[in-house]
């Protein structure tokens, strides 16, 4: 959520919405249907919608026009758009991220003043002001971790200037992140917080992330669980999408004859969503892309053609791939969301072990059959050398359940049967108790994992693109490794 929307008032939120309404739509080029596309809808008479986030189990959260006068909240679950209302007497909410808990972030205006205000929205639907008792204080809450903290920013209690950076606890406790950090913009299961001017803080220990040299200002957007940043720089007259690498910013790419261009997420696997916007009008439309292993693609070119959708506007993505913004669809501002028209998520865990959300089982079982028409699994029988850690340090129960990969009479191959194509996989190695390994796991013959876990660092992950040509995509050890140990790996189509 911009911080220029925590003051809003009746006349401008409406605006918010509709203002795209009459660009019309941009040329598409495209020739393969990479992605499903579906329209959300909208909540009521002002027919409008934008899409901001998606956890894994594909719930999306965004807001909308309930009135033409109005913006609410909703959740869109399964087919199911649900308006999550205001704070008592409120006008305007909007929903800006969820967890895979299904809590949700946002902010929401206090009656009489119609100033925003950071909020947490319970999976049930409950809506917690977090903003205090001060009601100079507004401020915005634009992202939420897997336990619940929201990250976010609020005003000075005398309201002047932009608001500062912002952690609201789980127990409702809040934390400011220092007098010289703007609103937090993402938050990830480490706990590290990034915001603008870009940094990054984790328990008051802070990274400033530089743009280009001799340039403009920096906005960090988003940080995924390896603690890849995203975002903003300025080069020149114009804002280039960037990814830090370190603390060095890397230019994604563009749209030709539009200046300003931000990345707005990005999941495990490092794919990266964003939104090229000149700024200006009347100027070329707005257009959502992908970033994905170095390659830039508009969003437009990878849906089905015809479909009439103009997408401009890409907000989130999830570790599935799944993505969401906005767009023009047949005229009318809509949130959608993309599915990859290939994507499995796969967790190693023994049998009985909590399920990551949106992912399927896997417990050593051999290569067969599996629900959902799916046929995977190992070399022989590795259901003895599955591990469930429940381990403090765990980011999250994906990172806490493993296979072994080189047991002495274990399994040393593990397969999924898919389509003979092309493939992206994100494949994770590691464990939460120990780092007495040496990770080198292949994907179809290439290297994808390669590294020793340290103290502070137990997981070694990597992504790679690959072809598959008799069937089965095949994970196995690598030349060198010593003690392999998978925990999950993650498949779209490429």
């Amino acid at each position: 959520m911009d911080v220029r929307r925590a003051s809003v008032i009746v006349g401008t939120t409406a605006l918010l919405l509709t203002g795209l309404a009459g660009v019309a739509p941009a040329a598409s080029g495209a020739t393969a249907a990479h992605y499903t596309i579906m329209d959300l809808g909208s909540l009521g008479t002002g027919d409008a919608s934008v899409a901001k986030g998606v956890n894994n189990a594909g719930v999306v959260v965004g807001y909308s026009n309930p009135t033409t006068v109005t913006v609410h909240g909703f959740r869109w679950s399964s087919g199911v758009l649900t308006d999550l209302g205001t704070l008592p007497g409120g006008l305007f909410s909007w929903a800006n991220a969820i967890n895979d808990a299904g809590q949700i972030a946002g902010t929401a205006d206090r009656p009489p003043v119609s100033y925003g205000y950071p909020v947490r929205w319970s999976a049930s639907g409950a809506i917690t002001d977090l903003g205090g008792t001060i009601d100079n204080e507004l401020g915005v809450g634009n992202a939420i971790d897997p336990s619940g903290q929201v990250a976010g920013g609020q005003r000075p209690a005398d309201s002047e200037g932009n608001p500062l950076g912002t952690l609201y606890r789980a127990d409702g406790s809040r934390v400011d992140l220092g007098p010289s950090l703007g609103v937090a913009n993402g938050i990830n299961a480490a706990g590290q917080v990034v915001g603008e001017p870009s940094y990054i803080w984790r328990n008051g220990a802070v990274t400033f992330l530089p743009g280009f040299p001799g340039t403009g200002s920096t906005r960090a957007t988003a940080i995924n669980i390896s603690g890849t940043v995203v975002g903003s720089a300025g080069a020149g007259q114009s804002d280039q999408a960037v990814r830090w690498e370190g603390t060095n910013p890397v230019g994604l790419g563009g749209v030709p004859g539009i200046l300003h261009n931000t990345a707005n997420a990005i999941n495990a696997a490092g794919q990266i969503v964003g939104t090229a916007d000149p700024l200006c009008t009347p100027c070329p439309a707005p257009r959502a892309w992908l970033w994905q292993a170095g390659t830039f693609a508009l969003l437009d070119d990878l849906i089905p053609a015809g479909s009439g959708w103009s997408l401009q506007q890409a907000n989130g993505i999830n570790d599935r791939g799944q993505i969401v913004g906005a767009g023009l669809h047949n005229g009318h501002l809509r949130a959608y969301l993309l599915t990859p028209a290939y994507s499995v998520s796969v967790n190693f865990a023994p049998a009985g072990a909590q399920v990551p959300v949106g992912y399927r089982a896997d417990t050593g079982a051999a290569y067969g059959p599996r629900a959902g028409g799916l046929t995977y699994g190992w070399n022989i029988d590795n259901s003895v050398n599955t591990r469930d850690r429940n381990a403090a340090g765990s980011p999250d129960q994906r990172y806490d359940t493993l296979n072994h990969m080189q047991k002495p009479s274990g399994a040393n191959r593990w397969e999924l049967a898919l389509p003979s194509g092309r493939y992206l996989v994100h494949l994770v190695a590691g464990d939460p108790t120990a780092i007495d390994s040496t990770y080198r796991l292949t994907v179809e013959g290439q290297l994808t994992v390669s590294g020793t876990p340290t103290a502070s660092q137990h997981w070694i992950e990597g992504t790679a693109v690959v072809t598959v040509t008799d069937g089965r995509l095949t994970v196995a050890n690598g030349s060198g490794a010593v003690n392999d140990k998978v925990s999950y790996l993650d498949v779209t189509g490429a």
